[in-house]
């Protein structure tokens, strides 16, 4: 069993402000490649939700960063704390589901989520979004002592830069567990969502 997940930390996500306003964040964490940003916003329930940014450049182009999203093969070796990692064609073609599971420790079930990924046609300033969020797909159903995220959702921004490099900023909302006390999931998150950034990364610049 490994360490949660950052997107399993809380047992629903929330989809705020996904798609607004993000000039209030904080930088929590960051290195040489990669800053990870995070606020505390309100939430449909009257309770704050958290919500989290990474940034970072990386030398690979669009098809590359969204075939690595894509490659079922590849998706256990960058998504941190990953049992299974499972993709499967959507009615667009631009479209496509991703089920994760993932190991969490004892005496917890393990946890798994099913995505509905959309690409976007390039805006005029040449950025690609990749948007997702939580779905239903008689493909992946439920298991026992497995417990089934739902609520998820966010997105990729894909965009040019300079000498080949691309601006990839990810973004996705969550809920604070109230189970999970913050100075315990707080460390855990941002080290995992952390990891799993550099492994994907380092993945598209192999």
């Amino acid at each position: 069993m490994g360490r949660l997940p950052v997107l399993l930390i809380s047992s629903m996500l929330t989809i705020r402000s996904v798609f607004g306003d993000t000039s209030d964040f904080k930088l929590v964490k960051h290195d040489q490649a990669i800053s990870l940003y995070e606020r505390w916003i309100p939430g449909a329930g009257g309770e704050n939700v958290r919500e989290i940014k990474a940034i970072f450049q990386v030398k690979a182009a669009v098809p590359a960063i969204i075939g690595l999203f894509k490659d079922q093969a590849r998706g256990r070796d960058w998504n941190t704390n990953a049992a299974d990692y499972k993709i499967a064609a959507a009615s667009d073609p631009k479209h496509w589901i991703t089920y994760i599971k993932y190991d969490i420790p004892w005496p917890m079930d393990d946890q798994d989520c099913c995505l509905l990924y959309r690409c976007q046609e390039p805006a005029a300033t040449g950025a690609t979004e990749v948007i997702f969020e939580s779905t239903a797909d008689g493909r992946f159903p439920l298991h026992d002592k497995t417990s089934r995220i739902t609520g998820t959702r966010g997105k990729w921004i894909i965009e040019p830069v300079n000498n080949g490099q691309m601006k990839v900023t990810y973004m996705v909302t969550t809920d604070r567990s109230k189970k999970i006390p913050r100075w315990v999931s707080d460390p855990i998150i941002h080290d995992n969502l952390f990891k799993t950034m550099t492994k994907f990364r380092s993945l598209l610049e192999k």
